[in-house]
């Protein structure tokens, strides 16, 4: 069962949220309840969780300020907001920090059914690019950044992974996570302490190091895989980052003859 984790400030309408069939139906069971957003932060805090259900106006903290919060911790669990017909500029907001859907009061389980199953596929198409490729892994040490215990990491390391050896902007991964370009690289600066660009400079040398290593590839063909406009500008990017060239690494990796 994927847990859900229920923020609603009305105990009646928890009450009969908890009481829905459609949650076990589809595979989710309501794990926590939290009466307000700085309450289901807090519990965020402490537990794990798959789904977030909420509502948007809600005392302390109101479930748009909740989202924008998690988006700033790095914490991307898809929320599903239930709002009234007259919080639709409330509901807007909270599609454009990133929500995943919401759904009119009272909430139609038929709906319900329809969001929850969506999220589903979504949860189960991550769990399965859930390998970190060992050149993201090994720039990830290096940064000293874990990817175990924080949601945008991960998000950035599952990404950079199931588009492994692609050419990879910080457009493409910033649309893919609905972020804007500026708030990704603030997010993206603020967790990993250097831009992406860097990032993912350093994850295509740590690819280009293992395709040396294997002995199957020239240092040309390395520089088309790698997306480099030239082979002497892959090159000269890979002394930058190693200090040596290419084809000094591979000798460096056979072992000389006495």
């Amino acid at each position: 069962m994927y847990k859900v984790l229920l923020v609603e400030d009305d105990a009646a309408l928890r009450f009969i949220y908890s009481k829905m069939k459609t949650w076990s139906e589809c595979g989710f069971s309501i794990a926590a309840e939290a009466s307000n957003g700085k309450a289901a932060l807090e519990t965020l805090e402490k537990n794990s969780f798959d789904l977030i259900f909420t509502d948007i106006r809600m005392p302390f903290i109101d479930g748009i300020e909740m989202l924008r919060k998690l988006n700033e911790s790095g914490n991307t669990l898809p929320v599903i907001f239930a709002s009234s017909y007259d919080e639709f500029e409330y509901a807007r907001q909270g599609l454009i920090l990133g929500a995943f859907d919401y759904l009119l009061k009272p909430v139609d389980q038929r709906k319900l059914e329809d969001v929850l199953l969506r999220v589903k596929k979504r949860i189960d198409e991550m769990d399965q690019g859930s390998r970190i490729q060992p050149s993201v892994e090994e720039v990830l040490k290096q940064l000293d950044v874990s990817a175990d215990t924080n949601k945008f990491v991960n998000q950035v390391a599952m990404y950079c992974s199931q588009h492994y050896g692609e050419i990879i902007t910080v457009d493409d991964i910033a649309e893919a996570h609905a972020y804007s370009k500026d708030y990704f690289g603030k997010l993206f600066k603020q967790h990993f302490g250097v831009t992406f660009h860097e990032f993912y400079s350093k994850i295509k040398i740590e690819y280009a190091k293992e395709l040396i290593r294997t002995g199957n590839y020239k240092a040309y063909e390395i520089s088309d895989i790698l997306g480099y406009s030239s082979v002497d500008y892959f090159t000269k990017v890979f002394k930058e980052f190693t200090g040596m060239t290419p084809s000094k690494y591979k000798a460096e990796l056979t072992p000389s003859k006495k």
